[in-house]
């Protein structure tokens, strides 16, 4: 093996190189280009040295300017931390691709390797962030699902109950809530008696029972403690907690009458819901047809408005409500 001397076509720096790299390519030292070693250059500088002398190579020949691919080294360690942050893989990948690019074109650079092992690294992580992502998308989809699904039911069945429990009645005596029993009245006057009113089907010829509220709410004991008007909503509240509610009466209660039969089936009637307490499970029933009422307001007087009511629900416990309350209207704004 003997050395020779030649220059490169680009900086024309001369390279001393061995006749065992003619007609490959190496790396210049000066300008890093790709360049071939020339073959008719190799008897010359083969005549050229002396005879049994073997030169060494110089620094900045062929065999000293091998280096690892910076590319490289980044594109690994950009991938491993990845595993603290979370898009440590996106320049580990890109890094990698660069960094096999430049090797292939420039034999003179290692590290394909670890540019190798940053890419399956970063392609990893890759692939499990988008699988946790697909199935945190999939969750949500599902709850969103479901959801519509809760909702759609709820007004498909809206026209009968809300809930499934309407049907059963509370028969252990612990669980059962007396109502706060009203005041004295004379028994001269038999419509003074609190007593249950009478579930009808034809409420035209009802009479309003001459005392608070009370009733049977799904088989429970109902006596009014409170009465509220707001926005159109009127909400009478039992002392036992339950409550019935009527929505979407007119703006203006003061000298209104409402009158609404069983077999009315109209769109516009108010709807009314009723609210209870069944084995610590709060459960509600709502209607907007198919139960009667009669609700009468009087004029208010400082603000107070007198109020008859007649209730019953189609329920299977024939819930059934009736008597006077009355109700502090809001200040107006």
């Amino acid at each position: 093996m003997s050395e020779f001397k030649f220059s490169c076509p680009v900086c024309s720096r001369e390279i001393l190189c061995d006749t065992t790299h003619v007609e490959t390519q190496i790396a210049c030292p000066g300008c890093n280009a790709a360049i071939a070693v020339p073959e008719e250059t190799a008897g010359t500088a083969a005549a050229s040295a002396p005879a049994g002398s073997s030169p060494a190579l110089p620094e900045d020949s062929f065999s000293a300017v091998q280096r690892t691919s910076g590319l490289a080294i980044a594109s690994l360690v950009c991938s491993l931390a990845s595993l603290i942050m979370c898009v440590g893989w996106l320049p580990g990948i890109i890094c990698g691709h660069l960094a096999k690019s430049r090797i292939r074109r420039n034999p003179s650079l290692k590290g394909n390797g670890l540019a190798t092992a940053g890419l399956l690294i970063g392609y990893l992580i890759l692939m499990l962030e988008a699988g946790t992502a697909a199935v945190q998308m999939w969750r949500f989809s599902t709850a969103m699902k479901q959801g519509y699904e809760n909702v759609r039911q709820d007004l498909a069945t809206n026209t009968v109950l809300v809930t499934q429990t309407q049907s059963t009645t509370v028969s252990n005596a612990d669980q059962m809530i007396k109502p706060v029993k009203p005041g004295p009245v004379a028994a001269a006057n038999p419509q003074t008696e609190p007593g249950p009113p009478r579930w009808t089907s034809d409420i035209s010829n009802v009479s309003f029972p001459d005392h608070p509220v009370s009733g049977e709410l799904h088989g429970l004991d109902f006596a009014v403690k409170t009465a509220m008007f707001r926005n159109g909503d009127l909400k009478i509240r039992s002392a036992n907690g339950m409550l019935l509610d009527v929505y979407h009466l007119d703006a203006s209660i003061e000298g209104q009458n409402y009158e609404i039969q069983p077999f009315d089936n109209r769109h516009g009637n108010p709807h009314v819901k009723m609210t209870w307490n069944e084995g610590g499970a709060i459960q509600t029933a709502t209607f907007n047809k198919g139960y009667g009422m009669k609700l009468q307001f009087a004029q208010a007087r400082s603000r107070t408005v007198s109020g008859k009511i007649y209730l019953c629900f189609p329920d299977a416990s024939k819930s059934c409500v009736a008597g006077t309350f009355e109700v502090r209207l809001p200040k107006p704004q």
